[in-house]
C-alpha cells in the first residue's frame, strides 16, 4: 500500500532541493527591511534635524533619568506640533505597508511559480491585491492599537492620580482582540495567495483558502504548530547565545554588537527558510486531500526529483 508522505518533511525537502525559493524570499524581505530603515531614518532626520536635539538626547540617555527623557520627548512633541506627529505616525506606517505589499507580491509571485511547478498560480495582479490588503490590515491594526493605547491612557489619567490597574485592565483585552483580528485575517490572506489558481480574483482565492482550511483544519493547525515550535526553539538558542556573551558588553562592546547583528541575521535567514517550508507543507496538505493516491504534487522540489508517493508493489 502507498504511504502518504509527511507534509512537514515534504515542505523542508522542497525548499532544500530548490534553494532559489529561499534566496528569493530573503531578497525581498531583507530589501524591505533596508528600505524601511532608510525611510524611518530619513523622516526622523527631516523632522528632528532642524531641532538640534542630538546632544540633549545623548545627555538624557547617559543620565538614565526617565523623567528627564520624558520631558525631552514632550518638548519635541510641542515643537513639532500635534498635526505633524499624527501625520508622521500614520503616514510612515502606511508608506511602509505599501512598500511591503509591492515587494512581497513580487517575491510571492516568483516563489509560487517554483513551488507550484506544472500548475498555474494566481496572476500577479491578484497576488498584489491580496498583499496590499494584508498591508492595509496591518496598518489598520496598528492604528487601532495606537488609538486604544492613547484613549485608555487618557481614561486612566482623568483622576488626580493615574490608575495603572485600570489602564492595564483595559489595555490587555484590547491588545488580545486586535492581535487576534490581525493574525486571523493575515493568515487567511496569505493562504489565499498560496492556494489561488490562475483566473481567480482575490475574492475567489480567499474563498478557496477558507474551504481548504475547513476541510483539514486540524492538519493545518498541527503543521503550523510544528513550524512555530521550530522557530521558538531557534529563537531560544539565539537568546541563549546573546545572553551567554553579554559579558562582552563591558570588555568588547563593538565585538558584542557585531555578534548581535550576525546572530540576528542568521535567525532571520532560518526563519525565512522555515516560512517557505511551511508554505510548501501547506501545499502538500492541500494536494494530498484532493488526490490522496497521487500525493502532494503541488510541491515541486526539482524537475529531476518530483515528490511522489511510493508506488504499491
Amino acid at each position: 500500500m502507498s504511504k502518504t508522505p509527511n507534509p512537514i518533511t515534504q515542505g523542508l525537502r522542497a525548499v532544500t532541493r530548490d534553494p532559489a525559493i529561499f534566496l528569493v524570499e530573503i531578497l525581498w524581505r531583507w530589501s524591505f527591511g533596508i528600505l524601511t530603515c532608510l525611510l524611518v531614518v530619513g523622516v526622523g532626520l527631516m523632522l528632528l534635524g532642524p531641532l538640534h536635539i542630538g546632544h540633549q538626547w545623548d545627555m538624557a540617555v547617559r543620565s538614565r533619568d526617565p523623567q528627564r527623557m520624558a520631558q525631552l520627548i514632550v518638548a519635541v512633541v510641542l515643537l513639532l506640533g500635534i498635526k505633524v506627529i499624527i501625520i508622521a505616525t500614520l503616514g510612515v506606517p502606511l508608506a511602509i505597508a505599501l512598500i511591503w505589499a509591492i515587494l512581497s507580491a513580487l517575491g510571492r509571485f516568483v516563489t509560487l511559480k517554483r513551488l507550484r511547478a506544472g500548475l498555474t498560480s494566481l496572476r500577479f495582479g491578484s497576488i498584489f491585491a491580496l498583499q496590499l490588503l494584508r498591508g492595509f490590515v496591518g496598518w489598520f491594526s496598528f492604528v487601532l492599537l495606537l488609538a486604544a493605547t492613547v484613549g485608555e491612557m487618557l481614561i486612566a489619567t482623568r483622576g488626580p492620580q493615574p490608575d495603572l490597574l485600570l489602564y492595564y485592565l483595559m489595555m490587555l483585552p484590547s491588545v488580545i482582540l486586535i492581535s487576534a483580528f490581525w493574525l486571523t485575517v493575515n493568515w487567511y490572506l496569505s493562504l489565499a495567495a498560496i492556494f489561488g489558481r490562475e483566473g481567480q480574483s482575490f475574492r475567489g482565492a480567499l474563498r478557496q483558502a477558507r474551504q481548504t482550511v475547513r476541510q483539514q483544519r486540524s492538519d493545518f493547525a498541527g503543521t503550523g504548530f510544528v513550524f512555530l515550535l521550530f522557530r521558538t526553539v531557534i529563537l531560544l538558542i539565539v537568546v541563549a547565545i546573546c545572553g551567554l556573551a553579554s559579558g562582552m558588553v563591558g570588555t568588547a562592546p563593538q565585538s558584542y554588537f557585531v555578534l548581535l547583528v550576525v546572530v540576528s541575521l542568521a535567525y532571520l535567514a532560518v526563519a525565512d527558510f522555515l516560512y517557505m517550508a511551511r508554505m510548501a507543507a501547506y501545499l502538500a496538505l492541500a494536494a494530498a486531500y484532493v488526490d490522496p493516491a497521487a500525493g502532494p504534487k503541488l510541491v515541486a522540489t526539482s524537475s529531476a526529483m518530483p515528490v511522489e508517493n511510493t508506488s504499491p508493489l
